[in-house]
Order: structure tokens, then C-alpha cells, then sequence
């Protein structure tokens, strides 16, 4: 997904379907809609951040940097939830962001660390 549908999928995200005070099973698929649109919008950021990672670690490779720095991810997990308004608690949003930094920092490794760097 390109950054011209990313915007335009969360222009598409503005308006939420309304909550019905009488629900019936229907009322679900408004709702089940607007999970799928996020889930692709999730999707294509979360590449998008694995295509940044990469070219991070491709320029930690080229100047003989470690793949994983404490100091750094410690720093992003503090930014995220600074940021955080919930519903999602704290210690949740930390839990995901840790497991992206994770597949992410493994991607890196992957790509970018010799056998003889581990």
C-alpha cells in the first residue's frame, strides 16, 4: 500500500459507523469493515517501518554499529507511550512495540550481520 492509499484510507477512517442503542448482528459489519481497513493500514506501516529498519541497519553495517542498541529501542518504547491515549494500557502498547522492535532488530540481523557478528 503506498502512502497516497495509506492517506487515503484514513481519510476513509474519519467517519465511524454509529452505535446503535438496539443492536442487531448487522450492526457488526460496519464495524468488521473498518478492523479490515485498519488492519491494512497497520499492514503497510509496519513494512514501511521494516523498510526504515533496513536501511538503518544497512548504514549500522557500513559504519560498524551493533544491530541492537538498548539506549535507542528504550527511547522509542518511552515515545510510544508518552503518546499513548489509550483504550490500549501502557504496559499493552510497550508489549507490541517490543515485538515489533524484535522482528524488526531479527530482519536487520538477517539482512545486515555477518556470521562472525553474532
Amino acid at each position: 500500500m503506498h502512502t497516497e492509499r495509506i492517506t487515503k484510507a484514513l481519510k476513509g477512517l474519519v467517519r465511524r459507523p454509529g452505535i446503535p442503542d438496539d443492536p442487531v448482528e448487522d450492526d457488526m459489519v460496519p464495524w468488521r469493515q473498518r478492523i479490515d481497513q485498519i488492519d491494512q493500514i497497520l499492514l503497510a506501516l509496519l513494512n514501511e517501518r521494516a523498510r526504515c529498519g533496513n536501511i538503518i541497519g544497512n548504514i549500522k553495517k557500513k559504519l560498524g554499529l551493533p544491530v541492537y542498541v538498548p539506549k535507542r529501542e528504550e527511547e522509542v518504547l518511552e515515545q510510544v507511550m508518552k503518546e499513548n491515549k489509550g483504550p490500549l494500557p501502557d504496559p499493552a502498547v510497550r508489549n507490541l512495540f517490543e515485538r515489533i522492535i524484535d522482528e524488526i532488530r531479527s530482519l536487520e540481523r538477517q539482512k545486515y550481520q555477518d556470521e562472525s557478528d553474532t
